[in-house]
């Protein structure tokens, strides 16, 4: 989960209560998080991005704990858009490659709003 704090390092130090910490506040904002998977689909010169997933950071431990195994293990290799929303504001966006079969291409895309 360390790899998360840089993502949401200055998100942190905007929200921070006065005499607030850091470590309570950045536990916290996980806590009310979510991650949006979005797969990388070269197309052309651009790159479409397909939607995946949303969850709330509570119910993907995999993800917080290894996010490669996680991404890989549900949709396989490729390339991997995740963003990241404390409620309604966007805190950070990560990206990952994966190995093995593009198991994503087969998947229902989900759209957002």
């Amino acid at each position: 989960m360390d790899w998360l704090w840089p993502i949401y390092l200055e998100h942190i130090g905007r929200i921070l209560p006065p005499g607030g910490s850091e470590q309570h506040t950045f536990m916290q904002s996980l806590v009310e998080s979510t991650a949006t998977l979005f797969a990388m689909e070269p197309i052309g010169d651009t790159i479409r991005f397909k939607g995946l997933g949303r969850w709330p950071l509570p119910e993907v431990p995999d993800l917080l704990a290894d996010p490669n195994a996680f991404i890989a293990n549900r949709y396989g290799g490729g390339k991997y858009k995740v963003n990241f929303h404390h409620v309604d504001t966007f805190v950070g966006t990560h990206n990952f490659r994966t190995w093995g079969d593009e198991l994503w291409r087969d998947a229902k895309e989900v759209v957002f709003d």
